[in-house]
């Protein structure tokens, strides 16, 4: 039987696991095991969303994000103040231009003044038995059902080399709404969708 339910503490490992696994070469993947557990365990608060998919009780994926995007990383700081303390020290010592494009990225302002609720990170194992779609599904619906300014659901995906991706999320009722380069000029996709 195949389950979405809000992620507890006891999942954090396997997220970070999935995680490391699905984006080995991402930007928050470099920062460690360590800085990715501190991370998640901040979805574990409000305004944050972390929801695992289980299989025969295993977590085969999760979805993260946030239910309003103005001030979500600051606030996802303060849910965790003292393990982004932490792991802020690890980094300044080992990649300390890292903890500069994380505070540039905390501080940042929303883009283009644009609000909405934000899918900011989903991952499964790999499988062909739908499960980021039944992810992304719960996430809609967790979303749905707290949303009283009527935000729209946006996630960011990369532009180039990523046609699995991009597919997935139209065919899932997403549109393009910005293209835009992140840091280091990578090229990437704004998609929205109201619900």
């Amino acid at each position: 039987m195949i389950i979405v339910t809000p992620a507890k503490q006891e999942d954090i490992q396997q997220i970070v696991d999935i995680h490391l696994m699905r984006f080995p070469h991402f930007f928050l993947s470099s920062l460690g095991s360590e800085f990715l557990i501190t991370f998640y365990k901040a979805f574990l608060q409000k305004p944050g969303i972390l929801l695992v998919l289980k299989e025969a009780g295993e977590i085969r994926g999760f979805a993260a994000g946030s239910r309003d995007n103005r001030g979500f990383f600051k606030q996802l700081l303060l849910n965790n103040f003292a393990g982004f303390l932490f792991s802020g020290v690890l980094i300044l010592l080992t990649k300390p231009l890292a903890l500069k494009r994380i505070v540039v990225n905390i501080g940042k302002k929303s883009s283009r003044n644009k609000f909405y609720a934000e899918l900011l990170s989903i991952a499964t194992l790999r499988n062909k038995k739908g499960y980021g779609k039944l992810l992304l599904e719960e996430f809609e619906k967790e979303i749905a059902g707290n949303n009283p300014a009527n935000l729209p659901i946006s996630l960011t995906t990369d532009f180039d080399d990523n046609d699995k991706a991009i597919t997935f999320y139209k065919n899932a009722g997403y549109e393009v709404s910005e293209v835009f380069e992140s840091y280091a000029r990578r090229k990437m996709y704004r998609f929205t969708k109201r619900i």
